[in-house]
């Protein structure tokens, strides 16, 4: 069976990279994103390259949106060898026009969407004993951007459930990693390249077939 790849969050920079990163190793991929219209560019553009791809649109803050889009490409492609949860909102506001309404959707797009995300891809996981769960992080983290309240929100929270569910799964045979990207994305001089992140994720998926003492969790990647 060809091995998967499900992508939560598609878009041309680190995922697109990611897509075709695998796919050049044989990988399908199933991409997921709320606009239908950049799911299809995504997929015409791995289809260029060769890379055998599938869409479904749904919005990574609504539960049953999410596991119905996944389960719709499970169906299809087969379980998930790998998810990349690669979603970030990047919403253009400060503490003092914050809303909580929209902190509280912020978060449930940037962090809670993987546990969604998680548990959906869970079963067949679980039936192989195997899979690689790859979430991009950022380093607002850390330093969180006064401009944009709440990424750095989103990006702990991230972080501390990747943590969480790594520990959790790794009995089981599933590494969850996180790459905290300390940097822009992008093709520039000054940023950090997107096929600089697939290639890490590529490394982190192959660590899951060695040793799990070796397993990554919080991995830094700076320009």
């Amino acid at each position: 069976m060809t091995a998967h790849l499900l992508v939560v969050g598609a878009g041309p920079g680190i995922s697109a990279a990611t897509a075709r990163r695998l796919g050049r190793e044989g990988y399908a991929v199933s991409l997921v994103a709320r606009r239908e219209e950049a799911l299809a560019d995504v997929q015409a553009d791995l289809a260029g390259d060769g890379v055998l791809a599938g869409r479904a649109p749904a919005d990574a803050a609504d539960p049953a949106s999410l596991t119905a889009a996944v389960q719709s490409l499970v169906e299809t492609f087969g379980p998930a060898d790998v998810l990349l949860y690669n979603i970030s909102v990047g919403r253009s506001v400060t503490v003092p026009d914050l809303a909580p309404e929209d902190l509280l959707a912020d978060l449930a797009a940037g962090a809670v969407g993987l546990q969604t995300a998680v548990r959906a891809v869970l079963p067949g996981m679980r039936e192989r004993g195997a899979g690689t769960v790859l979430v991009t992080g950022g380093g607002s983290a850390d330093r969180p951007i006064a401009s944009m309240a709440t990424l750095g929100v989103q990006k702990a929270a991230l972080r501390a459930l990747a943590e969480v569910q790594a520990a959790a799964l790794a009995p089981e045979g599933i590494h969850v990693a996180t790459v905290t990207i300390r940097g822009l994305v992008g093709a520039g001089e000054r940023q950090i390249h997107p096929d600089r992140v697939a290639d890490l994720y590529a490394d982190l998926v192959a660590e899951t077939s060695g040793p799990r003492e070796r397993w990554r969790t919080v991995v830094e990647m700076t320009r």
